[in-house]
């Protein structure tokens, strides 16, 4: 992190939720990271915004340095959360978004509460066909396997040093930036138990298009996909039925581009937002 930016905790709908903000009177823009990552897993990003952005970076309940969900990590939960950030800090309309669990959070909240953001970007939110195994790929096909093997990978790595755990996340991921491995080590260190025990309830794995909070969304929405064959949630029969329920709907589609579009394509993604966030401060 660099020590510029600033941190802090706000009480935000009955929990502390822990952020980290580049700050500055520039145009605001809220990230929110998935499933077991934190606020700083968007370091990069950061660092490619804050000349021209004021960007938050928000621990979600459970993860980081913010309270834990006492069992409760449901999507209204979690867009309750980022709705009551925004309102705790008084921001002004800012662009929202999120990859994967966070961006679940920034589509939930824009439906609920439209008139609190501006614009909102998905990168592979969990939207997938009922019958369809949520990752493509080597996952596709293992049901709920994948989410048991995470869990138990993110337990293995909180109990070793972290030097060895930075060594492992080099390894496993060499394809990543620097900018990447600590933070990811990091996060998986400081995830909650009880986030961990309530892991299977953090996401829906029936399926379906979220059709009723989508049409609600009457602000611009990015939606950045990657393959389904690289591991991706997003196929391209749900991008059109994303664009059909929504108003002002633009696609990004990054080929060979894993679930983690932004690690795996980096160049692309921050090209294709910062086209969107210019569009919308326009």
């Amino acid at each position: 992190m660099r020590q510029t930016w600033n941190q802090g905790d706000i009480y935000a709908n009955d929990i502390n939720i822990f952020y980290y903000r580049t700050g500055g009177n520039k145009p605001q823009v809220v990230l929110n990271h998935g499933a077991m990552d934190d606020g700083l897993c968007w370091t990069r990003v950061a660092k490619a915004l804050e000349n021209d952005y004021d960007v938050l970076m928000l621990d979600a309940r459970g993860h980081g340095h913010s309270d834990n969900g006492q069992g409760d990590y449901s999507s209204r939960s979690r867009a309750e959360d980022l709705a009551a950030v925004i309102r705790a800090l008084g921001l002004d309309r800012p662009v929202i978004g999120g990859h994967s669990m966070g961006a679940e959070a920034a589509l939930t909240m824009a439906g609920l509460y439209p008139e609190l953001t501006r614009g909102v970007f998905l990168e592979d939110p969990p939207i997938f066909l009922p019958g369809q195994p949520i990752f493509g790929g080597d996952l596709a096909g293992k049901g709920r396997d994948p989410f048991k093997y995470m869990m138990v990978f993110m337990r293995f790595i909180r109990m070793m040093p972290l030097s060895v755990g930075v060594s492992i996340g080099r390894r496993i991921f060499s394809n990543y930036h620097e900018d990447e491995i600590l933070p990811w080590v990091n996060s998986k260190r400081s995830l909650s138990k009880d986030l961990l025990a309530s892991l299977f309830t953090i996401l829906d794995l029936n399926g379906g298009i979220p059709i009723e909070p989508l049409s609600r969304i009457d602000s611009p929405i990015l939606l950045i996909m990657g393959d389904r064959e690289a591991g991706a949630i997003v196929s391209q029969e749900v991008a059109e039925a994303v664009k059909t329920a929504a108003r002002d709907v633009r696609l990004c589609h990054l080929s060979g581009a894993s679930h983690d579009v932004r690690r795996t394509r980096f160049e692309g993604y921050i090209q294709a937002l910062r086209k969107f966030l210019s569009e919308i401060y326009t």
